[in-house]
C-alpha cells in the first residue's frame, strides 16, 4: 500500500514537473510573440543582442522611419554608415528622411552617395529621378528614369514614375503609353490606374476616369488621392451627396492633405446650396431640407477654417468663406 502511495506521489511530482516546463515554455513563447509583434520591437530586441551588426541598425532605422520617428531613425542610419561606410541602403534611407523634410537637394546628395557605391542599383537612380521631379526639374528626372529603365525595362514603378514626369511636361500620349504598359505588366498596380484616371479626367471622359479611380481603390483601399478624385468626378456629375463620404473617408486616411480638406469644404458648401434650393421646391419637406442645409453650411465653414489653419493664404477657402459671411 505504501509502495502504491509512493508510486502515486512520484507520478504526481512528475506531472507537476511537466506542467511547470510547459508553463515556462508557454511564457517564453509569449515573450517572443510580444517581441515580434511589430518590426520596431523586433529590431530593437535584435539590437540589444547584436549592436555591432550594421544591418540591424539599418532595419531598426527603417522601423523608426515607418513610425515617422525621423530623428531616431537618422541616428540608426548614421550608425549603420559608421559600421559600414559602403551600406548604400543607409544613404538612401537618410535621403528619404531629407525628402520627408523637404530638403530635396540634401536628399539628392545622399542618393548620389548610394549610386557611387552601387552604380547598377535601380533604387538610387529611381530615387534621384523622384527627387528631381519634386524639384520640378522634369528633364533631369526623365533622364534618370530612362537610365533606370535601361537596367530594368519592365519595371512598373519606374514606368509609372516616368509616365508621371512626362504627363507633367504635357507629353500626355507618351505618358499614357507608360501607364498602359505598367498595367499590362502589373494588372494589380493601383498607381497606374490612378494615373490613367487623371488623364481620362483631364480629357473630360468622366465615366472612364471614375472606372479607373474605383479600380485603384479596389486594389488599394486606403488610396486617399483616388478617393478624393473620384469624389470630384461625382461632384462634376452633380452627385454631391455621393462625393461627400468619399472626401470624408479620404481625409481620415490623409488628415493633413489640404486639397482633400478643401474638396470636402466645397462639397459641404455645394450640398448646402442644393438643400436650400430643394426646400423652395418641395414645401412639404422644406423644414427638413432647411435644417440639413444649415448643418452642411456649418460644416462647410468649419472645414474652410481648417484649410486656412493649414494654408492661411488659400484663395479659394478665403473667397468661399467670405461668400458665406463667416
Amino acid at each position: 500500500m505504501e509502495q502504491k502511495a509512493g508510486s502515486y506521489k512520484l507520478k504526481y511530482i512528475e506531472l507537476l514537473f511537466i506542467a511547470s516546463i510547459v508553463t515556462i515554455f508557454a511564457f517564453a513563447a509569449y515573450q517572443r510573440n510580444f517581441i515580434w509583434k511589430d518590426n520596431l520591437t523586433l529590431w530593437a530586441d535584435c539590437l540589444n543582442k547584436s549592436s555591432y551588426k550594421y544591418r540591424t541598425h539599418n532595419n531598426l532605422g527603417l522601423a523608426l522611419f515607418n513610425n515617422k520617428n525621423f530623428d531616431k531613425a537618422m541616428e540608426e542610419f548614421r550608425q549603420t554608415i559608421r559600421l559600414n561606410p559602403r551600406a548604400e541602403k543607409a544613404y538612401l534611407n537618410i535621403g528619404r528622411i531629407y525628402e520627408e523634410n523637404s530638403r530635396i537637394n540634401d536628399a539628392i546628395e545622399q542618393y548620389q552617395n548610394a549610386l557611387k557605391i552601387a552604380p547598377h542599383s535601380i533604387d538610387p537612380i529611381h530615387f534621384i529621378g523622384n527627387a528631381y521631379t519634386i524639384n520640378g526639374q522634369l528633364d533631369i528626372a526623365i533622364f534618370y528614369y530612362k537610365k533606370a529603365l535601361e537596367l530594368t525595362p519592365d519595371s512598373p514603378p519606374l514606368l509609372v514614375s516616368l509616365g508621371s514626369a512626362l504627363h507633367k511636361k504635357g507629353l500626355t500620349d507618351r505618358a499614357l503609353y507608360r501607364f498602359n504598359k505598367a498595367v499590362e505588366i502589373a494588372p494589380d498596380m493601383a498607381q497606374a490606374y490612378y494615373n490613367l484616371g487623371v488623364i481620362s479626367d483631364e480629357k473630360g471622359f468622366l465615366m472612364e476616369a471614375a472606372k479607373f479611380y474605383k479600380h485603384a481603390i479596389e486594389l488599394m483601399p486606403e488610396y486617399a488621392k483616388a478617393m478624393s478624385n473620384l469624389g470630384i468626378i461625382y461632384g462634376k456629375l452633380n452627385k454631391i451627396e455621393v462625393a461627400i463620404p468619399l472626401f470624408e473617408k479620404a481625409l481620415k486616411i490623409a488628415p493633413d492633405d489640404t486639397i482633400i480638406l478643401l474638396n470636402l469644404a466645397v462639397a459641404y458648401d455645394e450640398a448646402a446650396k442644393e438643400r436650400r434650393a430643394k426646400s423652395k421646391e418641395r414645401r412639404a419637406k422644406s423644414e427638413e431640407q432647411r435644417a440639413k442645409s444649415k448643418e452642411l453650411r456649418v460644416k462647410a465653414i468649419e472645414t474652410y477654417r481648417k484649410v486656412l489653419d493649414v494654408d492661411p493664404e488659400n484663395v479659394v477657402a478665403k473667397e468661399r468663406l467670405g461668400k458665406l459671411g463667416a
